[in-house]
């Protein structure tokens, strides 16, 4: 009777074990380091001692069917019709190949080496930058761009030639200048390269943008995608195509190099990953058509990366710079700076580098402690006080200190004190909005003026485009009054939130907040700052 009970008890533990948690790790929450042994673990419990066990003793059930002790097991095992014992183990065998699939499909069979690829970058008033991939099976190649007005085939623009080699993974990104306002470019290319872009007015009162972070191609899992199948470029698109927006400001973890598990450091592992998602059945002509503008945050390189541009930085950021880097505005702080200003009619907005130049997580804080290093918050505080446009702000890691748990510490929350330093700056301008994305869950928070001589704060802090979000863990908590929660969202596997800023009133920057929650409008806000 022990031996039945026991070999029944695990049979069904592993079972239950192996089938919850390879449901929770495709479809809820893909941390390989947490899930992954216990469905090892439980596969090879039940594959290798419950199945070989109960095979054993049905093939030799005439042997020990005279045995003490043995009649419950062998009556047990008899009780197993065929049809449902072979259900059973085919459900398990499918619940280990689907983590197996999720894992491993997209790194197997679409490495994607020879997909031809062209989006938009940056695009100002008189300018644009497009990013191009053509594959080759040569070491170098050179691809000719050219370019006209739409819809005017007589217009020639000119044409460049853009140099292209193995070692950049065969991308490169050419910049357009000259241009008109308020126009609509076509571009061409000998390698059948297509795509348009538009150039914003001179001095707009009212534009919007895009804001959130973080992607995971194939998730949540359905067997029935493709391993590249991205939903939120999809939610995207289908929001864009009825609310037109003048760019996308993507706040960093474009990729994921280590989660669910890393396959590799090398800097063709972190190429291979940007290659996928660009591959992707996902991508539309008007997302390709669409300006976005890239940060990148600690999964570009590695979970909590604070090691500032040593071992793995180099590795990650050659890949950054060929796909996204060399797209986005040039900064005028010096070459191959990865924190920049660029401006929308009467908003400026200050892309911060929160990884490149950061002490470590772990260190205590205070005034020795920094996320922004000496330079660059010297720069953001010179620009907070010279630059008379209305500000935006924007982090890779949200302000907030509202999200508390474990990974509190990789955002402002483990910086405290530089963030009090900064928001008292933002305080004495005439109203800042800060951008921010990184923690898979929505948030609005205000940061009250201190005195009547100040102005308050405001971030909405929105991500991601497609990921998971925390399943069961609550973090998000108000606690401070310096931090006072306007909303929070936690669910969703894709979120982005919609800005309008509008200044038609010289007085006033009016902003007008749409958080879009898998594909859907859940929630819209407006703010206002007076002069």
């Amino acid at each position: 009777m022990f031996i039945t009970h026991g070999l029944r008890a695990i049979a069904a533990a592993s079972t239950l074990t192996l089938r919850y948690t390879a449901v929770l790790f495709t479809r809820f929450h893909p941390i390989g380091h947490k899930y992954l042994a216990r469905v090892y673990a439980n596969f090879l419990v039940y594959f290798a001692f419950v199945v070989p066990v109960f095979l054993f003793f049905r093939s030799q059930r005439r042997t020990f069917k005279s045995l003490p002790g043995l009649s419950l097991l062998l009556g047990w095992i008899d009780g197993h019709r065929p049809v449902e014992s072979t259900i059973t183990i085919l459900l398990n065998l499918l619940c280990f190949g689907a983590v197996l699939d999720f894992l491993y499909r997209g790194e197997l069979l679409y490495q994607s080496k020879d997909f031809n690829f062209s989006r938009v970058g940056y695009v100002d008033e008189t300018s644009a930058r497009v990013v191009i991939r053509s594959p080759s099976t040569a070491e170098w190649s050179a691809v000719q761009v050219s370019l006209r007005l739409a819809g005017n085939p007589d217009s020639n623009m000119g044409s460049q030639v853009v140099q292209m080699s193995s070692e950049n993974d065969f991308v490169g990104t050419v910049t357009f200048a000259g241009l008109r306002p308020e126009s609509t470019y076509l571009y061409t290319t000998n390698a059948s390269h297509a795509g348009t872009f538009t150039t914003p007015q001179k001095s707009p009162k009212r534009w919007s943008l895009i804001s959130s972070s973080c992607i995971k191609p194939f998730y949540p899992y359905n067997p029935l995608d493709s391993a590249l199948r991205v939903k939120g470029l999809e939610h995207l698109d289908d929001f864009i195509s009825s609310n037109p927006v003048d760019m996308m400001l993507f706040l960093g973890d474009f990729i994921y190099i280590d989660l669910p598990i890393a396959l590799g450091w090398t800097s063709d592992h972190y190429t291979s990953a940007y290659r996928q998602i660009y591959a992707s059945n996902s991508w539309s002509s008007r997302l390709r058509s669409l300006p976005w503008i890239h940060a990148y945050d600690d999964h570009e390189i590695i979970n909590d990366w604070s090691a500032n541009e040593t071992g793995l930085y180099q590795s990650a950021m050659k890949p950054f710079w060929n796909y996204h880097g060399n797209a986005n505005p040039i900064s005028k702080f010096g070459q191959n700076k990865t924190h920049y200003i660029f401006n929308r009619g009467d908003v400026s907005l200050f892309m911060l580098d929160t990884r490149r130049y950061r002490s470590s997580n772990a260190a205590t804080d205070g005034s020795h402690k920094t996320m922004l290093g000496a330079e660059q918050l010297r720069d953001l505080e010179h620009w907070l006080k010279a630059e008379k446009r209305w500000k935006v702000v924007i982090s890779s890691v949200p302000f907030t200190r509202n999200w508390r748990g474990p990974d509190s510490a990789d955002s402002w929350s483990g910086y405290l004190w530089e963030r009090g330093r900064i928001l008292d700056a933002m305080r004495q301008t005439q109203g800042i909005v800060i951008l921010s994305g990184d923690r898979h869950e929505h948030a609005t928070t205000l940061f009250p003026a201190k005195n009547k001589c100040e102005t308050p704060v405001i971030e909405f802090s929105t991500s991601p485009l497609n990921q998971f979000f925390e399943p069961f863990d609550r973090f998000h908590k108000q606690i401070e009054d310096t931090d006072i929660s306007i909303y929070s969202h936690p669910r969703g596997n894709s979120k982005f939130g919609a800005i309008t800023f509008d200044t038609s009133d010289e007085r006033k920057l009016m902003v007008h907040y749409k958080l879009i929650v898998d594909g859907k409008q859940v929630w819209e806000y407006d703010w206002v700052y007076d002069r």
